[in-house]
């Protein structure tokens, strides 16, 4: 049998749904408007999430697909959201279907999302284990019908874009209009850490074990549109 080398990097894309109105299109700290803006505790916000097709790719050189993928979950607080799940669907490495939820379906473990800065005007959210945080598992799935043992742990940052302002009113997310892209080049995802003075002692990203091998760094490619029923529920203030 050819010689399959996998890379749990397929599950990211899963994380992203966490990130569902996290942008932050300013130099202050970014808050979602549900919570924030109100000044008040209110209810969690349900989001769903939708998933084009996910590039995912090793340090070591090999690549996964996803086709699709459906994800949901709910802001909680300020700048988190938990509850977060994603459900790929198409999965396969070198012809081989991944899946730990049906043919060629992997879901992703619960996972937790906070806000941060990536850059100046620039944020994003990096999404975790939400029992065991970061460093914990965010997927596990067999590929070739169980010959390939893939175990993925970390987190990941993802940049998010989408519809912000000073208020709640400026701050709604209109349908369709908040997106998270998660970007790699060769394993290294783009960002691995949040600006400095953003609580966070040194970098982490995606790794994925192989049958129990030694960890490699997974990097992944994927958009994902968020939306809330009805939509307009969900932005960000920039406080």
């Amino acid at each position: 049998m050819k010689r399959i080398r996998v890379i749990g990097v397929c599950l990211v894309a899963a994380f992203a749904i966490s990130a569902v109105a996290s942008v932050g299109a300013s130099a202050f700290t970014p808050e979602f408007y549900g919570k924030a803006a109100v000044g008040t505790t209110v209810a969690p916000i349900p989001f769903t999430g939708t998933l084009g097709a996910a590039f995912l790719e090793g340090k070591g050189g090999t690549k996964i697909t996803c086709k699709a993928g459906t994800a949901n979950g709910e802001v909680t607080g300020p700048t988190t959201t938990q509850n977060n799940t994603t459900t790929f669907t198409g999965c396969e490495v070198g012809g081989f279907p991944c899946e730990n939820a049906g043919a060629g379906t992997i879901k992703t473990n619960t996972l937790e999302g906070v806000l941060g800065s990536v850059a100046s005007k620039k944020d994003g959210i990096r999404l975790y284990n939400q029992s065991t945080k970061k460093g914990g598992i965010l997927a596990s799935f067999e590929c070739a019908g169980g010959t390939v043992k893939v175990v993925v742990t970390g987190s990941v940052i993802a940049e998010a874009s989408g519809a912000s302002g000073t208020s709640i009113a400026l701050g709604k997310l209109p349908s369709g209009a908040h997106s998270l892209a998660f970007a790699e080049s060769k394993g290294i995802q783009k960002y691995t850490k949040f600006l400095a003075g953003e609580g966070e002692a040194g970098t982490e990203q995606l790794e994925s074990s192989t049958n129990g091998g030694a960890p490699e760094p997974s990097g992944q490619s994927v958009k994902v549109t968020l939306a809330t029923s009805p939509a307009g529920q969900l932005g960000y203030t920039e406080n």
